[in-house]
């Protein structure tokens, strides 16, 4: 549990993804965007945005000006150097014109070869390569600090996290340089609360290597816990651009920039862990949650849609798309998706009270 958490971790969720609230009525407004100052003279011109004096404006120009600029003139060639005439082959032994030796060297006496053994008598377990741990009849025993950390292990499936949190730190005194135990060590003090410890742990594993994208993601993540969302958003930017694959630190970094009140550009950093991984659900629920806080709710409802293709048991998925139904004035749909979610789970009192809220405005409309 505890390496399976460290290494296939796609259980991370948003510390406050129900921060969407009721729905009990909403004003949607509608701001008219207005035109820049000069933009109608520039479409006059032709090409927008480009000078005239320009010699590659009719490259960049798409429907071409009809101005083509005159080839440059061909540059004057040097004139070429007389070829020199050399030997062939290169004289080792004769001077420049004269004709080379051609005579085959010398053959050197090598000495005399051992007669050939018969194949049926080659030995050939000596020509085998050394065991090593990839090999898979290599039998590696495990240290004394791996055995600390297979104990903390079974610690951990048993639900006795202090245990597991000591015997991983006598594996950390036992062998400073096991980068997993500093690991292991961060991630179970970030469960049982104690988030500076994980910070500290975490630190410990980079200074042992610092190209390790999972001690940037988990001390991240106990930053984030702390209040700290710049310093994690440094973090879990360290993460991604060294593992390009993994989503995880690119959710990560867009909830610290929703912390920070930069919800455009979270709803980049959601786009991104989507791009890494388009089955990672969360990705989708919190870009709608992102979209929903910047009052975009037709594009949240698209992405709590992804959701319910990718997921259609999750229960947070059909609430949050009454969320944005209820958010465009359509109550009536909205009724229909915490149905949906109370189908689910019948005991989801949020789902409950948005329902009746909604059906109250499907009501009034009717009067």
């Amino acid at each position: 549990m505890l390496f399976d958490a460290i290494l296939h971790n796609s259980s991370l969720t948003r510390p406050r993804l129900a921060r969407v609230g009721l729905v009990m009525g909403v004003v949607v407004g509608v701001v008219a965007a207005s035109l820049a100052p000069g933009r109608a003279a520039a479409r006059q011109s032709g090409v927008v945005g480009i000078p005239e004096d320009d010699p590659f404006a009719d490259e960049l120009n798409p429907f071409g000006s009809g101005k083509q600029p005159a080839p440059p003139a061909a540059p004057a060639q040097p004139p070429k150097p007389p070829p020199i005439k050399l030997p062939v082959p290169f004289p080792e032994r004769t001077l420049p014109g004269d004709p080379a030796d051609r005579q085959p060297p010398p053959r050197r006496e090598s000495a005399p070869r051992p007669p050939a053994r018969p194949e049926s008598q080659l030995d050939l377990r000596g020509l085998e390569p050394f065991p090593d741990a990839n090999s898979p009849t290599a039998e590696v025993e495990p240290s004394p600090a791996e055995e600390l950390l297979i104990e903390a292990e079974r610690l951990d499936r048993a639900g006795r996290l202090a245990e597991a949190r000591a015997v991983l730190e006598k594996a950390v005194k036992l062998d400073p340089k096991l980068t997993i135990a500093h690991l292991a060590l961060g991630v179970i003090r970030r469960r049982l609360g104690d988030f500076r410890g994980s910070v500290d742990a975490c630190s410990a594993g980079l200074r042992i290597d610092p190209q390790d994208p999972e001690l940037y993601l988990r001390r991240g993540i106990a930053w984030f816990h702390l209040g700290l969302h710049g310093i994690a958003l440094e973090d879990f930017e360290d993460a991604a651009g060294i593992a390009y694959d993994d989503p995880r630190p690119e959710l990560w970094r867009g909830l610290a920039l929703v912390e920070l009140g930069r919800p455009l550009e979270a709803i980049n950093a959601y786009a991104s862990a989507i791009r890494r991984d388009r089955t990672f659900m969360i990705a989708y629920l919190n870009r709608g949650l992102a979209y929903l806080s910047a009052g975009e709710p037709r594009k949240a409802e698209f992405d709590f849609d992804l959701a319910i293709r990718h997921n259609p048991k999750d229960v947070r998925a059909w609430f949050n798309r009454g969320v944005a139904q209820a958010a465009q004035g359509r109550y009536g749909d909205a009724v229909e998706s915490y149905a949906a979610a109370l189908e689910l789970d019948p005991r989801h009192e949020p789902s409950r009270k948005n329902q009746a809220a909604a059906e109250r405005m499907v009501s009034g409309r009717r009067r």
